[in-house]
């Protein structure tokens, strides 16, 4: 999931984290800071440290550049398969069933 400060659907969607995470298994969920800005780094507090990733910059830079050509903005969420490819993305809010939706995508 990608999230900013910014993005008000982003801070429902982190309300909703146990929610999602449930509905996404066996998939993990992590959160990931569409940006650096302080108040974003801010907003990732609220998530628990095994469920935040912040890549490298190069690999950032590469999932927002993904985030740009799928969507018009956030939220917005991608699912990886075990090669690191995308198999399935939501260019809406996430909630359970959005991300259970995912998970079946990528095991076809």
């Amino acid at each position: 999931m990608f999230v900013a400060s910014w993005c008000a659907p982003c801070h429902g969607e982190l309300a909703r984290l146990a929610e999602i995470v449930r509905g996404a298994q066996p998939y993990r969920i992590l959160v990931v800071p569409f940006d650096e800005t302080r108040p974003t780094r801010a907003m990732l507090e609220r998530v628990p440290p095994a469920q935040r990733w912040h890549p490298d910059r190069g690999t950032q830079r590469r999932l927002a550049t993904e985030v740009e050509h799928r969507s018009a903005g956030l939220p917005f969420s991608l699912a990886l398969d075990r090669d690191a490819q995308i198999c399935a993305a939501h260019a809406e809010a996430l909630d359970a069933a959005s991300a259970a939706a995912m998970v079946a995508a990528c095991c076809r």
